[in-house]
């Protein structure tokens, strides 16, 4: 073996020792629990809801939509509310509600970093995007408080 050969060896060496205690210092992200719950009963009517903009608390935060949340043996109602994301690359899924043999699929609302993908009849794989939900302005009315 060269010396050349022997020295990038041993740098390559130094380098992998010192990286490996480096990424074990790197703490991970919680995963959350998340169980996909079949219920026997229906979720009540969402609520209406209106977004004050006024209020958000920084630019980066996003509105989370009032929904459902099944807590025990009942469904519990989660106001919608202002939240920053816990990393930028995640996107907030809203919770589903799907009717099934058994009676109600809820599978909660969570944050998300996976890209949906699928694969046509041919066999290629097709990545698809997924739009981020849109929130409607709703103007507020102004009221003259009447003394």
């Amino acid at each position: 073996m060269s010396t050349r050969m022997a020295f990038k060896a041993a740098a390559a060496c130094l380098a992998g020792a010192i990286a490996l205690p480096a990424l074990a210092q790197v703490p991970m992200p919680p995963v959350p629990e998340l169980q996909i719950r079949i219920v026997g009963t229906a979720p009540p009517p969402l609520r209406r809801e209106v977004i004050v903009y006024r209020e958000r608390p920084a630019r980066d935060y996003v509105w989370v939509k009032g929904f459902y949340d099944w807590q025990g043996d009942d469904w519990v109602w989660v106001p919608g509310h202002w939240v920053a994301p816990p990393e930028r690359s995640v996107r907030w899924v809203s919770p589903r509600y799907v009717r099934v043999d058994e009676g109600w699929r809820y599978e909660p609302a969570h944050w998300s970093n996976q890209t949906l993908a699928f694969v046509d009849e041919k066999g290629k794989v097709k990545k698809v995007k997924v739009k981020k939900e849109k929130v409607k302005k709703e103007k507020v009315k102004k009221e003259k408080i009447k003394d």
